[in-house]
């Protein structure tokens, strides 16, 4: 059950963003959500700092969520959905709800209620479903932006249009985002991840990046959380999230590279350290900085958490050459690394990840 869940995930990795136009970047579902995620944490610090009280386990799992539908619905273009909407709004609601309990016949019954209010309400009057909006509609205008550039007759009255709804979203750290040249240029510097190509030296079939294996980390991360039942689910979906933030200035080193001479691994957390603190941290409020640094230099540390979280990263590298060998792919690299990496997860000894990864 939950392994068709995991691969129904997998396709939010060949989802194209904007898929009936020309673009200057391309964009799957998968790398758009795990920079959406970023930017909403962000805006949630921002209220917090501020007194409000965010629920950031809900605001992450919503976040994490809410996308799912589009697994089955595939590629609905935004003018077509709003056409739908206007012109046959129950229809449309029927069609999407179908989607939803679609994607509910692989949740476990005692997860249900979560998993269906996080997509049927990901974006609601609460103050997460705000943040939530408001971290879609600035990753959109950013794309749209970014694109209007080059091809503007496609683009330029989709971005006054997104820019229009920034302006009238009614919420405190947005304003302060919009504002604050340094903490647009954090989520400038980790946007990189959209671009930074897992296995780069490898030809695939299904190109994820760092952003879209960032989003798929938060979602295992959180399902072995609620298995194993005694652990910080918060914590675990932090550390995921922030996992690989370093890689926005680094790049994407594979782990062969970085243990191929005795001693360069930790020569590499070292710079990873250096250029963080140097670069990254700066750009961010202080307690906001002092709190995301051990997320981003330390995910896998810490107990029970860390290993949640290291086996949810091996785990997004595992279903990457499973994907490859799946659709054919007879490299040696995907072979090697699928059997290499399930080693080491069972290896690790968490009957949460023995469960889960037995189907997979």
């Amino acid at each position: 059950m939950i392994s068709e869940l995991i691969y129904l995930m997998t396709r939010m990795f060949s989802m194209r963003r904007w898929n009936n136009k020309p673009t200057v970047e391309y964009s799957s579902e998968a790398s758009n959500s795990g920079f959406v995620l970023h930017i909403a944490y962000l805006l949630a610090m921002i209220e917090s700092l501020d007194g409000k009280a965010v629920d950031f386990q809900k605001l992450l799992v919503r976040g994490a969520l809410k996308d799912m539908p589009k697994c089955i619905l595939s590629d609905i273009s935004l003018e077509t959905k709003r056409a739908i909407k206007m012109l046959a709004p129950n229809l449309w609601q029927e069609v999407y709800m179908s989607s939803v309990n679609e994607v509910l016949k692989n949740v476990p019954q005692e997860w249900s209620k979560t998993f269906r209010d996080a997509m049927i309400n990901s974006r609601d009057d609460s103050i997460e479903g705000k943040i939530l909006e408001a971290a879609d509609l600035y990753a959109a205008y950013v794309e749209a932006e970014i694109n209007s550039r080059l091809f503007w007759e496609y683009f330029s009255d989709i971005r006054d249009n997104i820019e229009g709804k920034l302006k009238n979203v009614k919420l405190y750290s947005l304003k302060v985002l919009l504002s604050d040249l340094n903490m647009r240029e954090y989520l400038t510097r980790v946007r990189s991840l959209l671009h930074a190509i897992r296995w780069n030296q490898h030809a695939r079939t299904v190109q994820t990046t760092v952003a879209g294996h960032t989003l798929f980390v938060v979602f295992v991360a959180y399902l072995l959380a609620l298995k194993d039942g005694r652990s910080d689910v918060l914590n675990i979906m932090e550390r995921a999230l922030f996992h690989d933030v370093p890689e926005a200035l680094t790049g994407d080193i594979i782990s062969p590279t970085k243990r191929r001479v005795e001693g360069f691994e930790n020569v590499i957390e070292s710079v990873e350290s250096k250029m963080v603190h140097e670069v990254l941290l700066p750009l961010l409020p202080k307690m906001i900085a002092e709190h995301c640094a051990p997320l981003m230099l330390k995910p896998f540390d810490g107990g029970v958490e860390g290993k949640i979280t290291r086996a949810a990263d091996l785990i997004g590298s595992m279903i990457e050459c499973k994907m490859e060998l799946d659709n054919g792919v007879k490299a040696s690299i995907f072979e090697r690394g699928y059997v290499e990496i399930k080693k080491q997860l069972m290896a690790m000894k968490l009957g949460a990840v023995d469960e889960l990864i037995k189907d997979l």
